[in-house]
């Protein structure tokens, strides 16, 4: 699906092989090497100028998840292929965590190849990895904010987390019971059975 959308430029080295459609970057410094057939928008990944599209970008780590709570809420954005620090997808695919229960519920995710430190400059202190986000669901609010809700409360059973969170359960299980790719089968048990 078109366009190609490329976050955070910088330099153009990947620009230059991928020749996205747009390119958007927030540091002006990088506005010399970008200029001739990229079409720049500087702005804030945080914050995306655009509503539809495929995603390529080496995310800036300390912007992912707020990156990530912006994005399930653009349902023309299709397909996003990122690196990011290896311990955040990790998380996501691993812990019951607000981010992974959300990421999972829209997305189909999968870890493609793991890049060291010194492929970088300058070299990181973590490993990244090349990760691949495909939309599976369109964005519900009432869906998210009740993930959001059973995320405060991983220690607690579903019957308890219903009560606290506007909903229905009998089960017994805990909200920590349960993988991040597990969102669907903890939904249900919540009385949400639509999902």
């Amino acid at each position: 699906m078109k366009p190609i959308v490329e976050i955070g430029c910088g330099k153009g080295s990947i620009t230059k092989l991928l020749k996205p459609d747009i390119c958007i970057e927030l540091d002006e410094k990088f506005i010399e090497y970008l200029r001739g057939d990229t079409n720049l928008i500087l702005a804030d990944a945080r914050y995306l100028p655009i509503l539809k599209g495929q995603i390529v970008s080496s995310l800036p780590y300390h912007i992912t998840f707020d990156f990530f709570k912006e994005i399930i809420k653009l349902n023309y954005i299709s397909r996003l292929l990122l690196i990011v620090q290896k311990d955040f997808l990790d998380k996501v695919v691993n812990e019951p965590t607000y981010i992974s229960f959300l990421l999972n519920y829209y997305f189909k995710i999968e870890m493609k190849l793991i890049i060291p430190p010194e492929s970088f400059r300058p070299i990181p202190k973590v490993f990244s990895v090349i990760s691949t986000f495909t939309r599976i669901r369109e964005y519900d609010p009432y869906v998210s904010d009740l993930i959001a809700c059973i995320s405060r409360y991983r220690n607690k059973t579903l019957r308890r987390v219903a009560k606290l969170c506007g909903s229905n359960s009998n089960s017994q299980l805990k909200v920590r019971d349960f993988k991040p790719w597990q969102i669907l089968e903890l939904l249900n048990l919540m009385g949400l059975n639509y999902v």
